[in-house]
């Protein structure tokens, strides 16, 4: 059964991808929980597979967002924790993305940590939340 469930959350990860390499939202309410939670790399948040949606539908329009390209496949790593509990960790470059002020941002890395929940309808995103690594640090060496 293990393998049947990575699989099929590789299937709600990659048509998450699929989303977000044609900037296409359509669809991406069925991918998350009714009651979801999302918060983007610059502290955005939203609720609900329907809000998800309707923010990146308005995200994937922008131009500045639209910039950017990924400069390859996502990484992923997948691991259940429970029959019913998954977490998924991601990672992935971006150059030529645009700040709102129109500024080429540096190449993006980006991490997202999502929880998956087995629902009778199969397995849905529960909670999604994106960072960007930074250069600086608070510990050297």
């Amino acid at each position: 059964m293990a393998d049947d469930d990575l699989a099929a959350i590789g299937d709600v990860m990659q048509a998450l991808g699929k989303a977000f390499a044609t900037l296409s939202a359509d669809g991406v309410a069925g991918l998350y929980t009714a009651d979801a939670d999302w918060t983007n790399a610059f502290g955005t948040s939203r609720k609900g597979g329907a809000a998800i949606e309707a923010y990146l539908a308005n995200l994937f329009a922008d131009r500045h967002f639209a910039a950017g390209k990924p400069l390859g496949p996502p990484q992923a790593d997948i691991r259940l924790l429970t029959a019913d509990v998954a977490v998924a960790r991601t990672y992935l470059e971006r150059a030529g993305q645009q700040t709102a002020d129109g500024a080429t941002m540096p190449v993006r890395r980006n991490f997202s940590l999502k929880v998956f929940t087995r629902e009778p309808d199969g397995w849905k995103i529960a909670s999604d939340m994106y960072m960007d690594a930074r250069e600086d640090t608070t510990l050297g060496g």
